[in-house]
């Protein structure tokens, strides 16, 4: 039997190079995409470096699995929806065409699962252009009817010490947390790691059809 075949998209970023390490950990083959090297590699993984804006030139044959963990570098005032016209676009090409593109390009080529990390409260009807991309791309994936589809919907992601306005976040979140009950309890906030290991283990279940998981579906991991 031939070996399973990942593609991570987004393997430099916070949460992708969690994911690439919980990957590692469970020796699933995967071919890491991203714009600079990365450090750490596990031995089951090899890096691809490239320019996204020329996507048309990578060759996405041979993929079963494809994470897509690709994101623009935001604020927390930004992923609250406020974005000046100029991020706007950036944020629009990196979160959704290339995510799109590349989800196509692998579909065409064979691929039968994918992941994707979204937001809790993603609507491509949402005022929150933040939320509203999310949703969109959500939308679009969904439309390309892969055998099995992952949605993740996490709240604020912890555990990124090296961002003041993250370390601010997650101690904000520790205070509001406990008093998000019921259906507001899927804005919790969530630690990378556990994120991680919940997209991984998730994922290698592979159930087919379309499935969302929220805060409720990978807090105990």
């Amino acid at each position: 039997m031939s070996k399973k075949i990942n593609l991570l998209v987004g393997s430099t970023g916070f949460l992708g190079n969690k994911i690439l390490k919980e990957l590692g950990i469970k020796n699933s083959y995967t071919i890491a995409l991203g714009r600079r090297p990365i450090p750490n590699l596990p031995n089951s993984a090899e890096e691809l470096i490239i320019d996204f804006s020329h996507l048309k030139s990578i060759d996405f044959s041979n993929i079963d699995h494809v994470y897509l963990s690709l994101g623009y570098p935001l604020y927390f005032h930004n992923v609250m929806g406020f974005m000046s016209s100029s991020l706007k676009k950036k944020f629009f090409q990196v979160d959704f065409n290339y995510q799109l593109e590349i989800a196509k390009r692998t579909k065409e080529l064979g691929a039968k699962s994918i992941s994707l990390i979204s937001a809790v409260g993603a609507d491509s009807n949402s005022w929150n252009y933040y939320l509203k991309t999310k949703g969109m791309l959500e939308e679009e994936i969904i439309k390309l009817e892969f055998s099995s589809t992952n949605i993740f919907r996490p709240g604020h992601l912890m555990g990124n010490k090296k961002r003041l306005d993250i370390v601010l976040a997650d101690l904000m979140s520790l205070i509001f947390d406990p008093f998000l009950r019921g259906p507001l309890k899927k804005f919790r906030s969530i630690s990378a790691k556990k994120l991680s290991k919940s997209v991984v283990s998730r994922s290698m279940d592979c159930q087919a059809g379309i499935r969302i998981y929220e805060f409720k579906d990978f807090k105990n991991f």
